[in-house]
């Protein structure tokens, strides 16, 4: 599969949520944290481990309020860019065409932690490029239809 990334841009933004000390354990180590509480690193939301983590925080867990918050803000941030930079006229193709209507934040949270445990092998990559990656593969957009005739040989 080819790599699936959002614009350069949308991952700097990102970088103005990370508001905590730079702590990599679960990013360096490859391994999915648990998901009953967040660990202090997983706030940085540097990898998808991270972001998993945070989406999968149990409810009964202390950090599960600030957790869940930064999930969805993450979610919905990164959407909302999305939508912003690939609207019509943009010249810049969607990576994924969500339905009609959306799924709530809580339905992506649980989907993409879904996902991210199913795929390991990517729990050290950036965040939003896993998220790109998730959304891209669970909403694909349609086939542009193609114009014209094609030629008979």
């Amino acid at each position: 599969m080819t790599r699936v990334l959002l614009p350069a841009a949308l991952a700097a933004a990102t970088a103005v949520l990370s508001v905590l000390p730079a702590m990599q354990a679960a990013a360096q180590s490859g391994a999915m944290p648990a998901a009953s509480a967040a660990p202090h690193n997983a706030f940085e939301a540097r990898t998808v481990a991270d972001l998993a983590t945070l989406c999968g925080t149990s409810p009964q867990a202390s950090q599960y309020p600030s957790a869940i918050a930064f999930c969805h803000g993450f979610l919905q941030g990164a959407g909302q860019y999305h939508a912003a930079v690939t609207q019509a006229g943009s010249g810049s193709a969607p990576v994924f065409c969500a339905p009609n209507p959306p799924p709530t934040r809580a339905q992506v949270a649980d989907a993409f932690v879904a996902w991210a445990e199913a795929n390991p092998q990517y729990a050290g990559e950036r965040a939003v490029d896993g998220l790109a990656r998730w959304a891209h593969a669970t909403y694909p957009c349609p086939e542009p239809e193609r114009r014209g005739r094609s030629r008979a040989r």
